[in-house]
């Protein structure tokens, strides 16, 4: 929070009456008196007062009056149009006879008179012709609504030193708030029939209402001349000017990588040229041609001056409003300004407009002032205060805190021009978004005006490095402007580009904002198709929250990533698999929706296993050696290293029979065992431990099967319910355990997404941690990625296998938990405790979560969240199959019989589920 010295808001003033005016009625009267008569001597008190009268209603009306006479535009052109008018194209002089008496086609004002820009100078600089330089960054922004306050005013302070150490630099920082309505869709298909159907009546629901978008543009203006040294640039000769020019480019390049360096943490891109198929183009121009006609496009670079090249649309002003006419398309506008400051700043002060329903542009700059110009303008205002009576003694207590904050260095001052410019496609729309845009500024604490007078000087001052026209300057601090123009925004995620092409999906947040959910990790600005990132994503909700219907929806928009053109032309394996390790049967309709295939395995029915039907490779060997030492484990026996060894040599005699004779292979090893002579191996050894696992035995029909019936490499989406054993404990980890080495020699290249749904319960088994942590650790490696999920947070926390998974996790998804506790998710997952609060505050039935992910920037460890809607409203009576009720699932039952495809039950299903 810092105080906004009001007093330095206001233009200088003497009995009420700004000194320029004042001086020039005064003046005018006086020198009237002087050659006529002496009465007018008498009109001056009568002129003050009448000054003093119309700088009441605002004490900035006379500067506005004198920007309205800079930009008048021709006389004939406005008769023409009925409203000042500026117009993108020019023409000779030549007479037009039906139009003889209202115009000339030469006779008009053309967009080139007020655009300063000359030439690119380097890649991301461009030279003005009044002898500027520009540049600017496109800023990721830092998220805020879900960071603590005294995180974010320290990020201020630091922001404030940083523009301060350029103090004394001929700079003027701009920083532009774009909120812009647009639609988006994704239309890869997958190929499956009901995965596209599905998908699509998603993105028609998403259609029924357009998402926004906030865009930051940082922009530095740097002019190292003063109007001296541009006068004396006439007089050197064309080399020194050469010299001249490459002097100062260096220097702003210096300005900018030291200002760069200070912005990291807000994820910058700068814009400058780029080449596309063979032509150059320039990223900055396009910014600068969207300021002009609030429409993006690409700009080429030509020999053919900036000024001449940008433009391309007539510009209308009458009153209060705008319109920008190109073509057939017309964009109309107004201005909003601050008429009065409220007394302080406080840290994201506008953050609250970046939930508004109006489209918008704000446009806040800040040129710097030295010590002495500042400190001159204090003791100017102090002078001013002392022969007034308004707030004087308050006012002039701020000022002498300010100046004694500019002379010890701690703040700097410089001259600050706001302008909020409301866009829409109609006139109507337009009254209805501006008036709720002055209604927000005014719940902000200002005092807010719509521009009539400055309308097409407002309108201009964007473009950065037209200073000239910018209304109601005011002399502030650097921490007021950090604070009125925080560098906060919401993330978007990253559509395009990520590694396995296109976001998974598009979610909208409280801001209506669209976010790219992505599994994989990954650099905002980079291309980074084909490339092998940390995906692992865990999803955490409570009962009722939606956590099954979350999957579902994930895992069906992820389909499309089966289509070979979303992957590496250079790819070998070009298809994907999901693997649902399910309970409760959650997933079952909606995996047979899909064509998939569902195992259900039910206690004491052959389950088609049989481990020694593998390949004979050292790899499936060691595994299975594995496998019957932990059958051999099961009551929590040891096993010596003579018994280890012994079951390591009768796997390898096994495997080496020939393949017929790998049928039972369980019983096949105890023919190849020998039963040994203590009392101990009698009662108690591997043959009596491993002999319940056998065929007749109680547990034979778990693995001890004639054949593997096990094929899943042909089958995209399969699940298997662990329903019935996953609170056995004695069978449940040999299960998982073989389950996971099956699943995960899929990994050869294709794309394998393994879900498991109450993950912690499949992971109990200490036999297997290091399998499972490094293998769940570098499947990334292998093109793969696991999808915890649980509503027992509790128990993954107990849990040291799984708590080693969430730890390799790169998105977490929290859904709404009213019960949640602090230590398991502040502790325990290291939330933020405001993001704690707002997962505990969440609505279960509003279908909203917490996605927490790792910052989308190089070497910055630091992760983001971001509230998200997962409305699936659009998708019907397709809810039904994502998320499976008892009901349903009885439903399902009576209808489907083994074989049948999704089309032959589906239809029927939907006329009958509940």
């Amino acid at each position: 929070m810092a105080i906004l010295f009001k007093a330095m808001t206001r233009p200088a003033m003497f009995l009420g009456v700004p000194i320029v005016p004042l001086i020039l009625a005064v003046g005018i009267c006086f020198i009237l008196g002087v050659y006529f008569t002496k009465i007018f001597w008498l009109a001056i008190p009568v002129a003050v007062f009448i000054l003093r009268m119309i700088a009441k209603r605002d004490d900035h009306i006379f500067t506005l009056y004198f920007l309205k006479l800079k930009l008048l535009g021709k006389s004939v052109t406005n008769r023409f149009f009925n409203a000042r008018a500026f117009l993108s194209s020019s023409y000779e002089p030549v007479n037009i006879d039906e139009f003889i008496n209202a115009m000339k086609l030469n006779d008009r004002i053309t967009l080139d008179n007020y655009i300063p820009y000359s030439s690119h100078v380097d890649a991301h600089v461009i030279k003005t012709v009044d002898g500027r330089y520009v540049s600017t960054l496109v800023l990721l922004g830092m998220a805020f609504d879900t960071v603590a306050e005294t995180q974010l005013a320290l990020v201020d302070a630091q922001l404030a030193n940083l523009l301060r150490s350029f103090s004394g630099e001929p700079l003027t920082y701009m920083l532009h708030t774009l909120r812009e309505s647009f639609y988006d869709e994704f239309t890869t298909k997958s190929g499956n029939y009901y995965a596209d159907l599905v998908a699509g009546r998603y993105w028609k629901g998403v259609k029924k209402q357009k998402f926004k978008a906030n865009h930051l543009y940082f922009s530095v203006i740097y002019e190292p001349e003063n109007k001296l040294d541009k006068a004396a640039n006439k007089k050197i000769s064309l080399k020194e000017k050469k010299n001249k020019i490459e002097r100062q480019v260096f220097r702003m390049n210096e300005i900018l990588t030291a200002l760069k360096g200070g912005l990291e943490k807000f994820h910058y891109h700068q814009l400058g040229l780029e080449e596309k198929a063979g032509t150059l183009f320039s990223s900055q121009l396009a910014f600068y041609q969207f300021l002009l006609t609030f429409q993006h496009q690409s700009v080429r670079v030509t020999n053919t001056p900036f000024y001449q090249v940008l433009g391309g649309a007539d510009i209308f002003f009458n009153n209060d409003t705008g319109q920008i006419q190109r073509g057939h398309q017309s964009k109309f506008f107004k201005s909003i300004e601050i008429k009065d400051f409220c007394s302080e700043t406080t840290t994201g002060m506008l953050d609250a407009l970046q939930y508004s329903e109006a489209d918008y542009l704000i446009s806040q700059s800040f040129s710097l002032l030295d010590k002495t110009k500042t400190l001159e303008a204090i003791r100017r205002t102090e002078k001013q205060l002392a022969s007034t009576e308004d707030d004087a003694v308050s006012q002039l207590e701020e000022l002498l805190l300010f100046k004694d904050r500019v002379v010890a260095g701690q703040l700097i001052g410089g001259m600050y021009c706001f302008t909020c410019v409301v866009f829409a496609d109609s006139l109507a729309e337009l009254h209805v978004q501006t008036s709720k845009m002055m209604a927000e500024l005014t719940d902000l604490g200002f005092i807010v005006t719509l521009s009539t007078l400055s309308l097409p000087a407002a309108y201009f001052s964007q473009l950065p490095s037209v200073l000239k026209y910018r209304p109601r300057l005011s002399l502030i601090s650097n921490q007021n402007f950090v604070e009125l123009a925080s560098l906060h925004n919401f993330f978007q995620g990253k559509r395009d580009h990520n590694c396995w092409g296109e976001a998974v999906t598009t979610l909208r947040t409280p801001s209506q904002q669209a976010y790219y959910m992505n599994f994989h990790n990954g650099l905002l600005f980079k291309d980074e198709v084909g490339e092998k990132h940390l995906a692992n994503t865990k999803i955490i909700g409570t009962a009722g929250s939606g956590k099954t219907a979350t999957v579902d929806y994930l895992l069906l928009m992820a389909q499309k990533f089966n289509n070979p053109a979303t992957f590496d032309p250079k790819a070998k394996t070009k298809k994907l698999t999901c693997v649902f390790f399910d309970k409760d049967r959650g997933a079952e309709l909606f995996i047979r929706m899909l064509g998939g295939e569902y195992y259900q395995v039910k206690i004491g029915e052959p389950t088609g296993w049989n481990p020694f039907a593998l390949e004979n490779t050292k790899r499936n060997r060691n595994f299975i050696t594995q496998l019957i030492q932990m059958l051999c484990t099961r009551d929590g026996e040891k096993l010596q290293t003579r018994e280890k060894r012994q079951i390591s040599d009768v796997v390898d005699a096994v495997m080496a029979l020939p393949e017929e004779l790998h049928q039972y292979g369980i019983t096949r090893m105890l023919e190849h065992l020998t039963q040994g002579n203590t009392r101990e191996e009698q009662e108690n050894g591997i043959i009596i431990r491993l002999e319940q696992w056998a065929q007749g035995s109680p547990y034979g029909w778990v693995f001890d099967n004639a054949h593997d019936t096990f094929n899943i490499d042909h089958v995209t989406n399969f699940g298997i319910d662990g329903t019935e054993f996953l609170d056995e404990a004695f069978i449940c980890q040999p299960i998982a355990f073989y389950l996971l080495y099956r699943v995960t020699q899929l990994l050869d290249g294709r794309r394998l997404i393994i879900v498991m749904d109450e993950f912690w319960k499949w992971l109990q088994d200490e036999a297997f941690t290091d399998f499972v942590y490094n293998k769940l650790k570098t499947i990334r490696k292998l093109n793969g990625m696991v999808i915890p999920a649980t509503q027992s947070p509790d128990e993954i926390l107990k849990n040291k296998i799984a708590r080693a998974v969430v730890e390799i996790c790169s998105t977490s998804i929290y859904l709404p938990n009213p019960d949640a506790d602090y230590d398991d998710y502040v502790n325990g997952f290291k939330l933020t405790p405001e993001e704690f609060e707002m997962i505990k505050s969440l609505d279960p039935l509003s279908r909203q979560a917490l996605v927490k992910k790792s910052m989308l920037k190089k070497g910055d460890t630091r992760s983001f969240s971001t509230l998200v809607s997962f409305d699936l409203s659009g998708i019907g009576e397709y809810m039904k199959l994502l998320s499976a009720s008892a009901d349903n699932l009885e439903i399902f039952d009576n209808l489907y019989q083994a074989g049948m495809k999704p089309n032959e039950w589906v239809p029927e299903f939907l006329a009958k589920a509940v």
